[in-house]
């Protein structure tokens, strides 16, 4: 028995010496991380020239903080590995001490220590000279810029695309204050942010929009995500930027374009309505025939520019976000606030209540246009609206929000040009409320399809993520 004893434990022996000796003389970056408190326990010296910090500052630092800029990727990873007891990935990238991204593939394996799982990481980078340079080229020609900046607002780390998206080199940048070249008119803004994210106790992130100064004079804005991690080795702000310059072009001029028509093009319109009126009540029944046509062409117009701030709304609107909705109440809301202009429609209702969606802030609009757009050219001698919605389910995918008509249906063409996303000289629709509900649903991650109802009218089907 007792030699049983020794011979196993000279067997543990071997097996530790083995060990200590892969670990120490292998080429590959070891790393041993304790997931459950972000830390990293041990690490051998190919870790250490990997990422260039000391072994005692590895030892004192989060682990996710060697992947900022795979952060989400980094943890499911983690994840997976500690659920299947191995795992093996190539998408990921190590951030380095000199501010250096190295591309990377990883492996990993579970490990017992102290009666809790750790992980063992095998990183090895994958940038031979050619993938390098491959990747460094990745990163120039990106339509984002990276950017590490100190507390003091110096500029330790730009990525090689600053020089396609504003026109310096990233040594021009690296120690200047990042300050310094924001306009003069987002300045104290900017630096009052960052100030107050430094001052969080906790981790913070700040999505922020400014005018760059440009390597030729002129700026750009830029619209920056900010995040600042207090307990991160990585010592100041990671900034992730785009130039968002065309963007606000399109604003400003949709701004422009919605001025002109709310204001000069109603109020013409207003006057030539005025004066049809007038006609209305002439002797001649050509004369009132013909003035009824320009009122109703004028009333269609400047229905038309009620749609403008809408759209202008839309247009300057990005926000990704998506929120959840509950779709039975926000029908019965716009269907009340219409009962009383269509008091000759009747709205049938036939909504579920597990209709729970995720959508863009603007939903409430696209129902709102998609109920009027019914009920408005609805030409029946007894017209209604019926708005139907199904919960998703594993045969449908979608919650879907059904609205049918009994008017004279949606022409073809109009369909097609929705659907096809594109207008032509020769073809082209002239429903403004329906491009806006497809707009919000698009950005929703849904879509909108059309039918004919049965026997006479339109069916128009919003499909929309379910919340649940």
């Amino acid at each position: 028995m007792l030699d049983d004893r020794r011979s196993e434990t000279s067997s543990l022996d071997q097996s530790e010496k083995k060990f200590e000796t892969v670990f120490e003389y292998a080429n590959d970056a070891i790393f041993i991380v304790d997931i459950k408190n972000d830390s990293i326990v041990d690490c051998n010296p190919a870790a250490i020239e990997l990422v260039e910090y000391s072994r005692e500052e590895l030892m004192s630092m989060p682990a996710s903080d060697l992947h900022p800029h795979n952060l989400d990727q980094f943890m499911k990873f983690a994840d997976r590995v500690l659920e299947q007891g191995e795992g093996w990935t190539d998408d990921i990238t190590c951030y380095c001490k000199s501010g250096d991204i190295i591309p990377a593939e990883m492996s990993a394996s579970v490990i017992e220590l102290d009666d809790r799982p750790h992980i063992v990481n095998h990183i090895r980078e994958t940038s031979d000279r050619k993938e390098r340079e491959w990747f460094e080229t990745l990163l120039e020609h990106s339509g984002d810029l990276i950017t590490v900046m100190k507390y003091d607002g110096t500029i330790r780390y730009q990525s090689d695309s600053v020089d396609n998206i504003l026109g310096y080199s990233p040594d021009d940048l690296r120690d200047e204050v990042y300050f310094e070249y924001i306009h003069p008119d987002d300045r104290a803004e900017i630096e009052n942010t960052f100030e107050v994210m430094s001052s969080r106790s906790g981790g913070a992130i700040n999505r922020l929009e400014y005018r760059f100064r440009r390597a030729d004079g002129s700026w750009a804005w830029i619209e920056g995500m900010v995040s600042h991690r207090p307990d991160s080795r990585i010592s100041g702000f990671l900034i992730n930027s785009r130039n968002i310059t065309a963007r606000k072009e399109s604003q400003q001029q949709a701004t422009v374009l919605n001025r002109i028509l709310r204001h000069n093009l109603r109020n013409g319109l207003t006057v030539i309505s005025g004066r049809a009126k007038l006609l209305i009540e002439a002797d001649s029944e050509q004369i009132t025939s013909n003035a009824r046509t320009i009122l109703s062409s004028a009333s269609d117009l400047q229905r038309l520019t009620s749609y403008t701030k809408d759209l202008s709304d839309m247009i300057g609107t990005h926000d990704a976000a998506q929120h959840h909705h509950e779709l039975a109440a926000l029908v019965k809301k716009q269907v009340d606030g219409l009962a009383d202009k269509y008091p000759g429609t009747e709205f049938d209702l036939n909504l579920c209540s597990e209709s729970t969606v995720m959508a863009t802030p603007k939903l409430a609009l696209a129902v709102e246009h998609v109920i009027t757009n019914a009920a408005e050219h609805n030409d029946s001698e007894s017209p209604y609206v019926e708005i139907t919605t199904r919960p998703a389910s594993s045969e449908r995918e979608y919650v879907e929000l059904i609205v049918a008509d009994n008017g004279p249906g949606i022409p073809r063409q109009e369909r097609e040009v929705l659907l096809e996303g594109d207008e032509e000289p020769i073809k082209h629709g002239s429903g403004l409320g329906l491009w806006i509900v497809n707009w919000v649903v698009t950005r929703s991650g849904g879509y909108i399809k059309f039918d004919t109802n049965d026997p006479r009218g339109s069916q128009v089907m919003l499909h929309l993520a379910s919340a649940k």
